[in-house]
């Protein structure tokens, strides 16, 4: 391989470290630690404190729910399925949906409960059928943190209740919150403001509130979860999307439960003004780009993209991407329709970001002699 054409796209891809921008913009925040990334791309926009190690509260349950719709989606379990509530998970303190121990609920209502309502008893329940235990669910949600690179977080518990070494950073929030939005039936429930689950032993009904009161007024939020405990203050991780853009930002350690919903909007805001996704290749996009073609019927061979491609770029022009295409001098005939014939390979600032496939775009066949003839006579005319 080498490099036979090169495209570049001068786009604006800035990462705004906290200490160089933040008073400049104006975005003061007030909680001890918090993050801004794209979904998409894992890209830091703004950062205050993110890699300190704090109580997270009920933040916890995003790794919770994480996991709950890994065995939802490997077919492990089923929304549908009656699960038997123990006395331990019923007896759960904090943020309740009050199940009965001894009766069932379905797993639709105990998610819906730990979604909307935060409730304990519902994630202990879920941890038990999951695991057996809600100490082996632990160990999963640890092995799963460290699968998703969260270095600096450590899960004693899967309601994120107090105790000891219990710990996250707002970086590793954002990432298990990229995680957990992978799952479509998270969304399910993400935005519903009220709900209710009704309980078998009496036909008492439990009201459930949605705890993110920003779903009802901050543009495009539709998830993700909040916390608070006496330890780690008012915590909260936002999502939103608004055209194809989705953000999410992380708060930890609050001083109250407003200046925690206040600083989540205002980051997120901050995301969708400063920020923008721009396409750099489209998913099959025909490249300007030909490699010729030995021995067969055609002289050269077009080009697709395997895939798209977007970067979350920013809008001050500070840095630039730029596309280099990589091929082969020539090819051997016969040559297959989506055949790899070489890569894109994107960059920012000179640093790899991405390689895309290139496709042969067409079917090319090998000339045979009756072919090879006809060129002859035409190279003599």
């Amino acid at each position: 391989m080498r490099k036979f054409a090169t495209l570049a796209l001068i786009c604006m891809f800035a990462i705004i470290p906290l200490s160089a921008n933040a008073e400049n913009e104006g975005l003061a925040i007030e909680a001890k630690s918090a993050i801004l990334i794209d979904s998409a791309s894992g890209k830091v926009m703004f950062e205050k404190e993110a890699d300190q190690p704090l109580p997270i509260a009920s933040i916890t349950k995003v790794m919770t729910l994480d996991l709950i719709f890994d065995a939802v989606e490997n077919g492990s379990l089923s929304l549908d399925e009656k699960i038997k509530i123990s006395s331990n998970a019923a007896g759960m303190g904090g943020s309740q949906a009050f199940i009965d121990a001894g009766y069932e609920y379905t797993a639709s209502e105990l998610i819906k409960s730990i979604i909307i309502a935060s409730a304990n008893d519902a994630a202990v329940a879920m941890a038990e059928r999951l695991a057996g235990s809600e100490e082996t669910f632990v160990t999963k949600m640890n092995k799963k943190a460290q699968e998703l690179g969260m270095t600096a977080t450590t899960f004693k518990n899967c309601t994120g209740l107090p105790d000891e070494g219990h710990l996250s950073t707002a970086r590793d929030v954002a990432k298990m919150s990229r995680e957990l939005l992978k799952h479509k039936d998270y969304f399910t429930w993400s935005t519903t403001w009220m709900d209710e689950i009704r309980h078998e032993k009496d036909g008492r009904v439990t009201e459930l509130v949605n705890t993110n009161k920003l779903i009802r007024s901050l543009a495009g939020c539709d998830g993700l979860k909040t916390g608070s405990t006496s330890e780690a203050k008012f915590c909260i991780t936002t999502t939103a999307k608004r055209g194809d853009m989705r953000l999410i930002s992380v708060v930890l350690g609050g001083s109250t439960s407003a200046l925690r919903f206040e600083d989540a909007a205002k980051l997120i805001n901050y995301g969708f003004a400063n920020f923008e996704n721009r396409s750099v290749v489209s998913a099959g996009e025909q490249l300007d780009i030909k490699i010729p073609l030995n021995k067969g019927i055609e002289k050269e061979i077009g080009v697709t993209a395997a895939q798209g491609f977007s970067v979350c770029v920013a809008n001050d022009g500070s840095e630039v991407v730029e596309t280099r295409i990589e091929v082969p001098e020539n090819i051997e005939a016969p040559v297959v329709r989506g055949q790899v014939v070489g890569r894109m390979i994107i960059t920012l600032d000179g640093t790899e970001i991405a390689s895309i496939d290139l496709l042969a775009d067409n079917d090319y066949k090998k000339a045979g002699f009756i072919d090879r003839i006809k060129d002859i006579i035409t190279f003599w005319k």
